[in-house]
């Protein structure tokens, strides 16, 4: 069985992207037969139990828990060296096959592995705003030559992996949803039309309540609706008390309007989305879908998006109702769904079949093991 030293270089906060594709990451290693500890910042929240065989801290670093995960600066210079000085001990006194690395702990990686020729194994994240060919063609060859595998989190073309000189050891591990969604059945059909209730849930994304002000905007027509009623989940109270500012601006009577704060785990997700015919996500940055999405289709609710590249790899016109920016499109579609009996329910299992057919845990845990086990076994540092 392999031994891997996981470097985890923030303060974990359970439910950020950060973190949550670090406990995506290590259930894998888990999954694919593999021993790991995790070495990481004091403070933050705890880790999830059964993760890891250690979980090991560094010296504390001051105001480690506002660190950026992209940057530089004094703080981080401070935390890699902290993350630094606690490798090379566990090194000394615990020997590993593998030093796998999160975020901004590839140099620290890179040079633990090298000390005690160990595999180097690292992510890679379209969040750092960088091009890993790009990136990677700026390493110089000794740095190459030391990797053994590369873990992103979107694919690159073959004629462009290539150019890296790293083909053959650069694996795509697709963002999941979170296992604890629990799936629903369908929403039922609307065999009578607007005199059946119909429930909207909209929750705001990265863009900010902005994101949500074609809804609001649509939301007069459609409330003539006598049985139509619109949960939004927003994040911070002060996002809540903007919406029902612009609520205000729109409607005389918002009683059909909840506002609730933004669910912080998958039971609250889906106690927020139970009962939702319809689950409205705003526009959404990044080509990478969000995780929100994965975990609405999880929990096999329909969708209506603001058509964007991130929404687009999952979601198409078959499977999801994507619309441009404007309130005459989310009333439009918002009444096709109201009035069509069976669109709700065929668009959620649509979407569900969809994101099950590349995107399940057995499915990339199967290729992890493969891509990890062959990187621990043939490559050489």
């Amino acid at each position: 069985m392999g031994r891997v030293l996981y470097l985890y270089a923030q303060v974990y906060r359970a439910g950020s992207p950060h973190g949550r594709a670090a406990v995506q990451m290590l259930s894998l290693i888990r999954a694919a037969g593999l021993e790991a500890d995790l070495l990481t910042f004091p403070g933050g929240d705890p880790w999830p139990q059964g993760l890891v065989r250690h979980l090991y801290h560094t010296a504390r670093v001051p105001f480690a828990r506002t660190l950026p995960p992209y940057g530089s600066g004094l703080r981080r210079r401070w935390a890699t060296l902290a993350l630094t000085l606690a490798a090379l001990r566990l090194f000394i006194h615990r020997r590993y096959d593998a030093v796998h690395c999160a975020d901004r702990s590839v140099r620290v990686g890179g040079l633990v592995a090298w000390v005690f020729g160990a595999r180097f194994i690292f992510e890679w994240h379209t969040a750092s705003g960088h091009d890993l060919v790009r990136w990677l063609r700026r390493r110089p060859k000794r740095f190459l030559r030391a990797v053994s595998l590369v873990l992103s989190d979107v694919p690159y073309p073959f004629a462009r992996l290539r150019e890296t000189g790293l083909y053959g050891r650069i694996a795509t591990v697709p963002a999941l949803p979170d296992p604890a969604i629990v799936r629903r059945p369908p929403p039922p059909p609307r065999l009578h039309g607007a005199a059946q209730p119909f429930r909207l849930t909209a929750f705001m994304s990265e863009t900010g309540v902005e994101g949500l002000a074609a809804l609001c905007d649509a939301l007069p027509d459609l409330l003539t609706h006598a049985n139509f009623r619109v949960r939004i989940a927003c994040g911070a109270p002060a996002a809540g008390e903007r919406i029902r500012a612009a609520l205000a601006r729109h409607l005389p009577d918002a009683s059909a309007v909840e506002i609730r704060p933004e669910p912080c785990d998958a039971e609250e997700l889906g106690a927020c989305v139970a009962d939702a015919d319809l689950v409205f996500l705003p526009l959404a940055h990044g080509i990478l879908p969000p995780a929100r999405l994965l975990d609405v289709i999880a929990a096999c609710r329909p969708l209506l998006v603001i058509r964007c590249p991130a929404y687009e790899t999952l979601l198409n016109d078959a499977n999801a109702c994507l619309v441009p920016p404007n309130a005459q499109a989310i009333t439009a579609a918002v009444r096709r769904h109201l009035l069509t009996p069976l669109l709700c329910a065929d668009h959620a299992l649509a979407a569900l079949e969809a994101l099950e057919r590349d995107r399940t845990f057995s499915a990339v845990a199967a290729e992890f093991r493969a891509c990890y086990t062959f990187a621990l076994s043939e490559s050489r540092p």
